[in-house]
């Protein structure tokens, strides 16, 4: 009996531990630059670049075709739950801010 028993349990072990419901643990990921709403009310359009900056911190993308475009994307994947994405786009125009842009996505639940 203990001949069938021992290869029996080491079979159920390697057949549960591949089933795709078993998830093991996913770390949370949090980049780029927090956005909140505080520093979003402070944003006024015909700010220097330099007030800007001091603002929101240093851009996480300056296109380099057009330096008047500065990024600011925020990307959080808890360890359960939707992962969600925040992005912030500023124009400048002659070195002051010209127009802003926000654009928030909700990805699906993983």
């Amino acid at each position: 009996m203990k001949h069938i028993l021992i290869p029996l349990t080491t079979a159920l072990i390697l057949t549960l531990g591949g089933c795709s419901w078993f998830e093991g643990y996913r770390p949370p990921v949090q980049q780029g630059n927090v956005v909140g709403s505080q520093a979003l009310s402070q944003l006024k359009v015909g700010m220097s670049e330099s007030q800007v900056r001091f603002i929101m911190g240093e851009p996480m993308l300056v296109d380099p075709f057009n330096p008047n475009r500065w990024d600011y994307t925020y990307y959080d994947q808890p360890s359960f739950g939707k992962t969600t994405t925040k992005h912030l786009t500023l124009y400048f125009a002659d070195k002051h801010l010209a127009r802003i842009v926000k654009g928030d996505a909700k990805a699906k639940a993983q």
